[in-house]
């Protein structure tokens, strides 16, 4: 279990907060192993191995784009770990939290592998950055100096398939969905997609001749299981919205303790004005410097 401390913000060693628990699988592993260990653990990233030694990580990101991309029509069995992983970004327990965010946002990763390629001695997350973050103490920072202002939209009768295609087209983890007045309504992200397809899978359907991918006719096409589906099926209902000027630390701890990744900014009309993800709050960490 991850322990805390009370930031120090210049001086604090991801070392004191690092998960050395992690949950890995085999370069051979099946794509149906590695979508069924992502579930079972409730996680959404897994790291590969080969023989002990770390050669990747996959995320839930990272196998919607694959299927996305990849028109082989094979089924889940199939589709080894080692063809959809990513490098892992690796560095050293003794820098510092706030230099564990700067290499994050640098390397456009959401987690950092703490070790070398031949040994994995834990890792350190997005999250843990943030639970490091809501727990120090620092001058007050509203929500405003950090909120994104521009951010993907659907509308609730918008087909999954044109949603999955605009997350995969313009790397993006979310897209907000508005009702027919153009207020929230609701999120998709990618662990919104990546669950809708595991629970098609335990419906065995990716084991007929209707399990393909392809943009023409499998899983994720206009016509579909998935694709054809609305956005408001799918969607997670709601959106916690917050005040502008409240602060950036207990914005924190709303994402923590709700379990979430991004809240939303509405104006006093109830329009969307902008949102505040994980991200943002991890540019704070990486730009406020202790006193």
């Amino acid at each position: 279990m991850t322990s805390v401390v009370k930031p120090q913000l210049d001086n604090d060693i991801i070392g004191d907060i690092k998960n050395v628990n992690v949950i890995g699988t085999d370069k051979e592993a099946s794509l149906y192993d590695v979508m069924n260990n992502l579930i079972a653990y409730k996680i959404s990233k897994i790291f590969v191995f080969d023989n002990g030694k770390p050669v990747g990580i996959i995320t839930d990101k990272d196998i919607i784009r694959f299927l996305f991309i990849d028109k082989s029509g094979r089924d889940f069995h199939h589709i080894s770990a080692q063809e959809m992983m990513n490098a892992i970004c690796f560095t050293v327990d003794s820098i510092t939290c706030r230099q564990a965010a700067q290499m994050m946002l640098i390397n456009d990763i959401s987690t950092l592998g703490i070790g070398s390629k031949t040994k994995l001695d834990g890792i350190i997350t997005k999250t843990d950055l943030l639970r490091y973050y809501a727990s120090g103490n620092h001058h007050k920072i509203p929500v405003s100096d950090y909120m994104t202002v521009s951010y993907f939209s659907a509308s609730v009768d918008d087909r999954v398939h044109k949603i999955i295609k605009k997350m995969v087209t313009s790397d993006i983890s979310r897209l907000v969905v508005l009702d027919n007045s153009q207020k929230p309504v609701g999120i998709i992200t990618n662990g919104d997609v990546f669950r809708v397809t595991m629970n098609i899978n335990k419906m065995n359907i990716v084991q007929s001749s209707l399990s393909k991918y392809t943009e023409d006719d499998g899983l994720w096409s206009e016509t579909g299981f998935v694709g054809s589906q609305m956005a408001g099926e799918i969607m997670s209902e709601g959106i916690v919205s917050i005040d502008p000027n409240e602060d950036i630390k207990d914005v924190a701890q709303i994402i923590l303790d709700k379990k979430i990744d991004s809240l939303g900014i509405c104006s006093k009309d109830g329009y969307l004005v902008g949102l505040i993800n994980k991200t943002n709050i991890l540019h704070a960490l990486a730009e406020i410097r202790g006193s």
